[in-house]
Parts: structure tokens; C-alpha cells; sequence
């Protein structure tokens, strides 16, 4: 079983793996790539699928801005991949698993944490990178990454969910005194390419001051985190622990083979 007759909505350009043709039903996995692969084609994404069941899973990209200030809002894409995920749940076939890598990973978990127990058709969710992780969140038999996601934690009930974070991922496994959170939490509608776009990340910036949702890493109970900024930094920049830790270390097979085993 495919996934076809998908709506515009959702985007054109699905690239599935093939599924060998079983008299087990085919599940769907939706899955949201990171920023800057809205169409796909990232490698940490491939090697997770590259390591799913073929003769159970088929696995497709859905298309989605996946900016983050350029042209588009990170927020505003985040809301632009929720509706296209949306719309795959409600178009695909048969029992489905949802997940993402880094922006996708937040925008997955996000719709997993809005559906609950309401739709037994979601059957899991794979989670890498999430910017939205929760302390001591990973998959079974595999010590989980220190830290939670740079954008604050977000619990997710209902769904079965299952995270790959490497450690030193300053996006998915950060300090809670850790002050790049600040980027997080200035950058969500960060866009200058018009004076509009850029009075809104302002006033943007404001409204989520006067509502305290501002994460407190300058707390003094975090004051022993507030020196590793820069070693965080670096294993973005420059170590590959947001890219290539995945891949290197086995975090992306790992996950592709808890989904072979957890889900059915």
C-alpha cells in the first residue's frame, strides 16, 4: 500500500521507499525533515529509513517550508508543517507512524502531543533531534542524553514516542542554565526581509515577555551551566554533534530499529 492521492496541501514531491508487497498491512511513516530539507533529503533522515522494516514500513517526506528567518519565520514554518502533517494523517491509508529530524522532530512531537489517545491510527512517533525533548526521554535498552530540548520541554501522552538525541546536541540535549536557550526563545519569528515581518518578531518578542514564557536559564540554581554557552556551541558549529553524531554513532539505526520492534 502506498501513499497516493495525497492533497496539494501536504506537497507533491513524496519520495517513498519501495515496501515489498506482504500480507501484512503496510504502515505509513510521515515524516518531516529538518530545517532547510523541507522536500527531503537530508542524510540523517535517509539513514533512519534506510534502516526501517521494507517489508512493513514506507516511509515518505512531507513538503514544508523548513526555514528558519529566511523568507519565512521559523514559527511560522513550524505552523506550515503542522497543517501539511495534518493533512497526511487525514489522507493516508491504514496505521501510520509520524516523526521528524530537528525542526520536523518539533513539529511531529507537537501534533503526537495534540492527538493523545484520540486516533488509534498513529500508531508511534520518531523522534530525532527534537528541540522539544523531554529530560530523560529516549527508546528502550539505550541510556538517554543528558539536558532536554533548547526550546523547553513538551511532554507527549497518548502516543507511543521514541527519541534519538546525542549527547552534546546543544538543540535536543542542552543544560536547563544553558544560555543559548535564549536564541530559542528570541528567534521563533525572527524575519527581516520586510519592515512588517520585522515589527511582528517584535511585538512577538514582547507578548511572550509579558506572558513569562521566557525560559529562566539565568536562574541562580543554574549557575554551574552558564560557562558551557560556548563548548555547546561548538559541537553545533563545528563538532556535528546536531548532524553527524546521528549518523557516526548509530543514533539514527538505533531508532529505525526500536520502530521495527515497538510498532505493529
Amino acid at each position: 500500500m502506498a501513499l497516493r492521492d495525497l492533497p496539494s496541501t501536504v506537497g507533491s514531491d513524496w519520495q517513498l521507499l519501495p515496501c515489498r508487497r506482504s500480507r501484512i498491512m503496510t504502515i505509513n511513516v510521515l515524516w518531516l525533515g529538518g530545517t532547510g530539507w523541507g522536500r527531503g533529503g537530508d542524510g540523517i533522515s535517509e539513514t533512519f529509513a534506510k534502516h526501517l522494516d521494507p517489508k512493513r514500513f514506507a516511509f515518505g517526506f512531507i513538503e514544508y517550508p523548513a526555514t528558519y528567518g529566511a523568507g519565512q519565520s521559523y514559527g511560522d514554518s513550524r505552523a506550515a508543517g503542522r497543517r501539511a502533517l495534518r493533512a497526511a494523517i487525514k489522507s493516508s491509508p491504514g496505521p501510520i507512524v509520524i516523526g521528524g529530524y530537528s525542526q520536523g522532530a518539533g513539529i511531529a512531537g507537537d501534533i503526537a502531543a495534540d492527538i493523545g489517545h484520540s486516533m488509534s491510527r498513529v500508531r508511534a512517533c520518531a523522534l530525532i533531534a527534537d528541540p522539544m525533548r523531554m529530560p530523560g526521554a529516549g527508546m528502550p535498552g539505550v541510556m538517554p542524553a543528558s539536558g532536554f530540548g533548547i526550546s523547553g520541554p513538551r511532554a507527549i501522552g497518548g502516543v507511543p514516542t521514541f527519541w534519538a538525541a546525542a549527547e552534546g546536541d546543544p538543540i535536543t540535549a542542552l543544560p536547563a542554565g544553558n544560555p543559548l536557550r535564549s536564541i530559542a526563545d528570541f528567534t521563533k519569528f525572527m524575519a527581516i526581509d520586510d519592515p512588517v515581518a520585522a515589527h511582528r518578531w517584535g511585538a512577538e518578542l514582547v507578548k511572550d515577555a509579558i506572558h513569562g514564557r521566557w525560559q529562566r536559564w539565568w536562574s541562580w540554581e543554574n549557575v554551574r551551566s552558564w560557562n558551557g554557552a560556548i563548548a555547546y556551541a561548538r559541537g553545533y558549529v563545528v563538532d556535528g554533534r546536531h548532524t553527524n553524531d546521528y549518523v557516526l554513532h548509530g543514533h539514527c539505526q538505533r531508532l529505525a530499529e526500536c520502530i521495527n520492534r515497538e510498532v505493529s
